[in-house]
C-alpha cells in the first residue's frame, strides 16, 4: 500500500509542478491535497483518484501535442521532447492502475 501512496503522490508533485509552472497555482494546490483523501478509506476515493490520474495522462498527452507543434514551428528537434513527457504520460497512467492493486481494493473495500 505504501508503494502506490507514493507512486500516486510523486505523480501529484510533477502535476501540481507542471500547473504551477504555468501560473495556476490554485489548481496546484488542489492537486496537491488529492492524496490526502486516501485517509479516508472509503471505495469512492480510489474512483475519485483514479479519474484524476486518467485526467492527469490526458493533460501530459495534450501538453506534449502542443509543445511538439511549437517545437515543430521553430525547427527544433522534438524527439527527445516525446520521450520526456511519453514517460511522464505513461508514469502518471502506471501511477493510477496502481492504485487497483490486491492490497488497496481489500482496505478500500472494493468489490469488482
Amino acid at each position: 500500500m505504501i508503494a502506490q501512496i507514493i507512486s500516486y503522490g510523486i505523480m501529484t508533485l510533477i502535476l501540481a509542478a507542471h500547473f504551477s509552472r504555468a501560473n495556476n497555482d490554485m489548481l496546484a494546490i488542489v492537486i496537491l491535497l488529492f492524496p490526502f483523501l486516501l485517509l479516508l478509506k472509503k471505495a469512492w476515493v480510489i474512483d475519485i483518484l483514479q479519474g484524476l490520474g486518467a485526467l492527469a495522462t490526458l493533460v501530459w498527452i495534450y501538453t506534449g501535442y502542443q509543445y511538439v507543434k511549437i517545437r515543430l514551428a521553430n525547427g527544433d528537434d522534438w524527439i527527445r521532447l516525446v520521450l520526456i513527457i511519453g514517460s511522464v504520460a505513461l508514469y502518471t497512467a502506471w501511477s493510477t492502475y496502481f492504485l487497483r492493486s490486491k492490497r488497496v481494493k481489500e482496505i478500500y473495500q472494493i468489490t469488482d
